[in-house]
């Protein structure tokens, strides 16, 4: 088996899409686990909305690309269209998996992987996913727990 980190992001109506996606996530991949939603500042020119986030690990035996499939698959039925001029819109589901650049130091990112994952070791940096959290929330202070869903 396979392990992967995802990360979920939606500010077209996230208090709709993300539940949706968590679902067809969890169909998808049974034992899925997931941190919970969070409030987070839009990363470059994706629109004044805010973006919820959350993070998953899941564990499969299908390849890094048949998962990428399916997780298109998912955020297409969800709504999400692609602009090959402008990779910064909104989106209704937008679902990468890890690590992508950068990702060691976006707190969209590490924040909510640190809940679930928060002594896993990033191997390029030698920091537990708690430490690179710790250390992106020093920088903003754009990150908030949605609680209640």
């Amino acid at each position: 088996m396979k392990v992967y980190l995802l990360i979920l992001g939606s500010n077209i109506e996230p208090e709709k899409n993300m539940p949706l996606a968590r679902a067809r996530l969890k169909a998808a991949f049974p034992g899925i686990l997931f941190s919970d939603f969070y409030e987070t500042d839009p990363v470059g020119p994706a629109g004044p909305e805010k973006f919820w986030n959350a993070a998953a690990i899941i564990k499969t035996a299908l390849s890094r690309e048949e998962v990428s499939v399916l997780l298109k698959k998912i955020e297409s039925d969800l709504g999400r269209t692609r602009s090959p001029e402008n990779k910064f819109t909104p989106r209704t589901m937008d679902i990468d998996m890890l690590p992508s650049p950068e990702w060691q130091e976006q707190a969209f990112i590490m924040v909510p992987l640190a809940e679930i994952a928060p002594s896993i070791t990033d191997p390029e940096t030698g920091k537990s996913f708690g430490e690179l959290a710790r250390a992106c929330l020093e920088q903003t202070s754009g990150v908030r727990r949605i609680e209640d869903l």
